[in-house]
C-alpha cells in the first residue's frame, strides 16, 4: 500500500467518523465517502509511484477539526480551487488560514497538524505528493522555476502559498477535480495522465505576473474574463489607459503572445475543457463566442489539428 494512503488513513482514524466508508479493490486507490450526518461529498486518493494525486470536494453541517501528524518527509503542492483552508502548526506554531483560489506548496516533516473545516461552504481542492525521487527527475528541467526552487533549496519544513499563476492551471485542475470516481484501472491511467498533465503546467509556468506592468495585467484580466466578446485592440488600449502601439507591444514582450494568440489560446483552452465535460458543439460555440458551429470547428481544427 502507498506510503501516502497509509498516512491519510492515520488522520482518516481520527476524524470522529466524518466518512461512512472507505472503500475500493483498485490498486493504490482509496476513496472515501462522507458520513450524510457530517455532510456531503467525497475525498479520493490514487498512488501511481511517482506520485500522489488527492482530489476532495465536499459540504460540511457543522464545524469540524481535526489533528494528526504528517511525519512522513515529503513534497506536496495543493491547489485549492473553493473555500477555506486553515491549518495551525504546531512545528511552527502558526495558523494559516489560506482563501481559495490558491497554490499551497509544503516541504519537508511537518508534524502535528490542525486541520478547521468549515460548515455550510464547499471547500474542493486536489492535492500533489511526491518524495525525492520525482525530484531529482524534475531538478535538470528549469532550475529558475519557482516550484522547483521551492522544493530544491532546502529540506527544512516549510509552507508557502502564492496565486494560481494562470488560467490554464486553474482550468485543468477543475477537470481533474470533475473526473468521475475511478472505477477500473482504465480510470486509474486517465487520471494518471491529467495528473502529469498538471504538473507540467505548474513546471512550464514562468511566474510572469509579478513582472507584469499594471496595464498589461489589466488586458490580461479582460481577455481572460471577456474572451467571449468581440474585443478590440482599441477598446481594450482605451479600458487599460494606454496607446494601441504601446498595447500591443508591451503585451507581446510581456505574455510571448500577440492579443489575437492570447484570446484565441483561451478560447480553445475554454472549448476543449468544455468538450472534456460533455456539452454539445451549440453550446460551446455561444460560450466562447463563436457565430456558429461551423466557424468553431474549423479554428478548433486550424489550433489543434484535428476536429473537436
Amino acid at each position: 500500500m502507498s506510503k501516502f494512503i497509509d498516512i491519510h488513513k492515520e488522520i482518516i482514524n481520527c476524524s470522529d467518523g466524518l466518512y461512512t466508508d472507505t472503500i475500493s479493490q483498485l490498486p493504490n486507490h482509496q476513496l472515501n465517502i462522507f458520513n450524510p450526518s457530517k455532510g456531503k461529498g467525497f475525498t479520493e486518493l490514487y498512488d501511481f509511484n511517482r506520485l500522489c494525486i488527492g482530489k476532495g470536494k465536499y459540504w460540511l453541517s457543522r464545524p469540524l477539526q481535526i489533528t494528526g501528524n504528517r511525519h512522513l518527509f515529503s513534497f506536496g503542492i495543493t491547489l485549492l480551487l473553493s473555500g477555506t483552508h486553515h491549518i495551525k502548526n504546531s512545528e511552527f506554531d502558526q495558523d494559516y488560514i489560506i482563501e481559495s483560489p490558491k497554490i499551497i506548496l509544503r516541504r519537508g516533516i511537518l508534524g502535528k497538524q490542525t486541520i478547521y473545516l468549515q460548515a455550510n461552504k464547499e471547500m474542493s481542492l486536489i492535492t500533489l505528493d511526491f518524495d525525492e525521487d520525482l525530484l531529482e527527475i524534475l531538478k535538470p528541467l528549469d532550475t529558475s522555476n519557482f516550484f522547483i526552487q521551492f522544493f530544491s533549496n532546502s529540506h527544512s519544513p516549510a509552507i508557502h502559498t502564492l496565486e494560481i499563476p494562470n488560467k490554464d492551471i486553474q482550468h485543468h485542475a477543475q477537470y481533474l477535480l470533475n473526473l468521475p470516481t475511478a472505477k477500473n484501472v482504465l480510470d486509474l491511467l486517465h487520471l494518471e495522465g491529467a495528473t502529469l498533465e498538471l504538473i507540467s503546467l505548474l513546471l512550464k509556468n514562468k511566474q510572469y505576473q509579478h513582472q507584469i506592468p499594471l496595464p498589461i495585467k489589466r488586458a490580461i484580466d479582460i481577455l481572460d474574463a471577456q474572451f467571449y466578446k468581440k474585443i478590440t485592440i482599441r477598446d481594450l488600449a482605451k479600458q487599460v489607459g494606454i496607446n494601441e502601439c504601446y498595447l500591443k507591444q508591451f503585451f507581446k514582450e510581456t505574455t510571448g503572445y500577440t492579443i489575437g494568440e492570447y484570446l484565441l489560446k483561451t478560447r480553445m483552452i475554454c472549448v476543449q475543457s468544455l468538450l472534456k465535460e460533455g456539452f454539445s458543439l451549440e453550446y460551446i460555440a455561444i460560450q466562447t463566442g463563436y457565430s456558429s458551429v461551423q466557424y468553431l470547428k474549423r479554428v478548433f481544427s486550424d489550433f489543434y489539428g484535428y476536429q473537436p
